[in-house]
């Protein structure tokens, strides 16, 4: 069976289906990165985290902080103390845990259960020496 478009070729409807599949991929392409990354400066920090799997999802979800100084050297023998909580929502239990991170290859690392879809909030607590710092991160689960 072959269907007809009146005033458009073959040619020129595979054409213009071609376009839209490419369209649709350069838009589709950003959005499917293998792991969510964001970072900020937090005091004399750069800190970056990355959540291996973007978006997050329900369940457990890898998180690692990479820390370097002013020159981009890491971080090291710090503690990091997690917090990850989902804001206070009307008649719900609350949704906060915290948990030191392992220091593994240049990064401090710690696994997430995230037990609800919606947003999320992480705080970090580094702790180098006598110096204390804080660093805040915002993200969707899905």
């Amino acid at each position: 069976m072959e269907i007809e478009v009146p005033g458009a070729g073959g040619k020129e409807v595979m054409k213009r289906a071609m376009a839209f599949l490419a369209a649709y991929c350069l838009l589709l392409g950003p959005a499917s990165a293998d792991k969510l990354e964001l970072k900020k400066k937090a005091g004399e920090y750069e800190v970056g985290i990355s959540i291996d799997r973007n978006p997050p999802v329900v369940g457990d979800n890898t998180l690692e902080v990479k820390i370097t100084d002013a020159a981009g050297n890491p971080l090291e023998n710090a503690k990091v103390l997690v917090n990850y909580y989902m804001p206070p929502m009307p008649r719900m239990a609350p949704m906060n845990y915290k948990e030191q991170a392992k220091f593994k290859k240049g990064r401090y690392v710690l696994e997430m259960s995230l037990i609800m879809a919606g947003p999320w909030i992480i705080i970090l607590k580094i702790t180098a020496g006598e110096k204390t710092t804080t660093a805040k991160f915002n993200f969707d689960a899905h």
